[in-house]
């Protein structure tokens, strides 16, 4: 038997997968990208807090979206959008750089949030 997913499911469910990316890439390649990172978020716990609850929050996301368990998707979504969007700020601002994994993050919260 074949489950359908509406429309709405599948845009939040791939900005989900975006927010979750974002926060495995922080996690497998963040430290070589911006070695200054994990000083910034107070060490190396701070640095895989971030990068874990980047993959938490997508896949809450998308369970959300799907229906499998009762969250807030919205909520959820726009609480890590505007994280994803003040990080890239940030970084532009103290370090003069693009924190393209931040902007995936913001962007793919924004997709979770409008197709909910």
């Amino acid at each position: 038997m074949r489950a359908l997913v509406s429309r709405r499911q599948a845009v939040t469910c791939s900005g989900a997968g975006l927010v979750a990316h974002a926060g495995l890439a922080h996690k497998v390649v963040g430290t070589a990208l911006y070695p200054y990172g994990p000083a910034v978020f107070g060490g190396p716990i701070g640095w895989h807090a971030v990068g874990l609850s980047g993959v938490a929050a997508g896949i809450l996301m998308a369970t959300g979206a799907l229906g499998l368990l009762r969250v807030p998707v919205v909520r959820l979504a726009t609480l890590v959008s505007i994280l994803g969007w003040i990080i890239p700020v940030g970084d532009a601002l103290r370090h003069g750089g693009f924190h393209f994994f931040a902007s995936t993050l913001g962007a793919g919260a924004v997709v979770a949030d409008a197709g909910r």
